[in-house]
């Protein structure tokens, strides 16, 4: 997150992930020419029901995730922002419990005391 708010300045940050993408997406081209994988990328995109679901996915998790927390640092300290998205295995467990049906272990109810104490020390 340092290095981000640091590379990013004052460019905006859809535009920053829209660069990390693009980084990425010529890493994987550069990868799968490597091992020779084509075909396989090819026969996947035959699977529309994955691709729909792949798409949204990266629509709403690297793409809006990612320019959101970069918004994030770039309007306020870094350490704060950091502290704030570390919460999210807290907010994950109620609609868990709600949509899923799942028991909660008691790792995840520890896990989640120490994530909100973590928050707590931080803006004490």
């Amino acid at each position: 997150m340092v290095l981000s708010k640091y590379g990013m300045a004052d460019y905006d940050p859809f535009a920053a992930t829209q660069i990390r993408i693009i980084a990425g997406i010529a890493g994987f081209v550069i990868l799968v020419s490597i091992m020779g994988r084509w075909n396989r990328i090819f026969y996947a995109f035959l699977n529309m029901k994955a691709m729909i679901r792949v798409t949204t996915g990266s629509f709403f998790g690297p793409f809006l995730g990612v320019s959101f927390s970069l918004i994030s640092v770039k309007y306020t300290q870094t350490g704060i922002a950091s502290t704030i998205m570390s919460i999210i295995p807290v907010l994950i467990i109620p609609p868990a419990i709600i949509l899923f049906k799942q028991r909660v272990t008691i790792s995840e109810i520890i896990g989640a005391i120490i994530s909100v104490c973590g928050v707590a020390m931080f803006f004490v």
